[in-house]
Order: C-alpha cells, then sequence, then structure tokens
C-alpha cells in the first residue's frame, strides 16, 4: 500500500513518468524490502487497480484497517468475549452491534469522524490500528 501510495503521488507530482513505473516499483522494492521483481506481473502489474485506472484507491484500505480496528477495541469493551465469538464463529452480537453504531445510520453523518466521535466518543485514531499491528507481528515473529 505505502509503495503504491508513493509511486501514485510521483506521478500525479509529474517526479515520475507513467512509463517508468516499472522501474520505479522494482527499485522501492529493492530498496524498502530487499525483494528483486523479475516481472511486471509479479510488481506494479499484480493487481488490477492501475490497469482499470484505480488511482488514488490504495489509501483506502489503510482508512478501512485503521477504522475497523478502532470498531473492534470498542466493540470488545461492549461485548468482552469478542475473540471467543469470532473464533467460533458466532457473528449476531458483533453484526448486531455494527447495525447499531454504524451500518444503520447509513449517510446521517457528514464524515466519518462525525459517526466516530457520536457513536465511540472520539475521531479516527490510528492508535488502535498501530496497537493491532503490533500485537499481531510481534505474536508472529516472537519479538
Amino acid at each position: 500500500v505505502i509503495l503504491r501510495y508513493n509511486i501514485e503521488r510521483d506521478v500525479l507530482d509529474g517526479k515520475v513518468e507513467v512509463k517508468d513505473i516499472p522501474a520505479k516499483w522494482n527499485e522501492m522494492m529493492k530498496e524498502m524490502i530487499g525483494v528483486n521483481v523479475e516481472k511486471d506481473s509479479d510488481g506494479c502489474l499484480q493487481d488490477i487497480h492501475w490497469s482499470m485506472l484505480a488511482i488514488g484507491y490504495f489509501p483506502t484500505y489503510l482508512l478501512g484497517s485503521a477504522t475497523a480496528a478502532q470498531l473492534a477495541h470498542y466493540c470488545k469493551i461492549d461485548i468482552p468475549d469478542f475473540d471467543e465469538k469470532v473464533a467460533s464463529g458466532e457473528f449476531s452480537e458483533i453484526k448486531a452491534w455494527l447495525t447499531d453504531k454504524v451500518h444503520k445510520h447509513g449517510k446521517r453523518y457528514k464524515s466519518l469522524d462525525d459517526l466516530l466521535v457520536d457513536q465511540l466518543g472520539e475521531e479516527l485514531n490510528p492508535k488502535y490500528f498501530i496497537d493491532y499491528l503490533t500485537e499481531k507481528y510481534t505474536e508472529i515473529y516472537d519479538c
């Protein structure tokens, strides 16, 4: 997501030409995570977003993930056995919570922050996503 965002930004700013995207992608993959990309289908063309002109789409994934982490945090306060319910496939109480806090409101609020403030008491806060990532990857990599 960060790689795509940076390349999109640079293309839109005129710093990178469209024809140079594959080389820029490969350079940044090597620089960021040490991966050599052998073919464009494994690199800048690995998904459909750019080929369907979905420019600027990837940052929305980050917003969605951050929002989901914050909602999960507050849902766990109201439903203390949240993790057990998810593990056992029991989603009805969680779905009801989401319906009450989010879904039933549709376009009632002018912004996501307005919804979150009214329903959770605070604007979108990256802390919850950072906490989620820290916990997840600390557990995976035992660090």
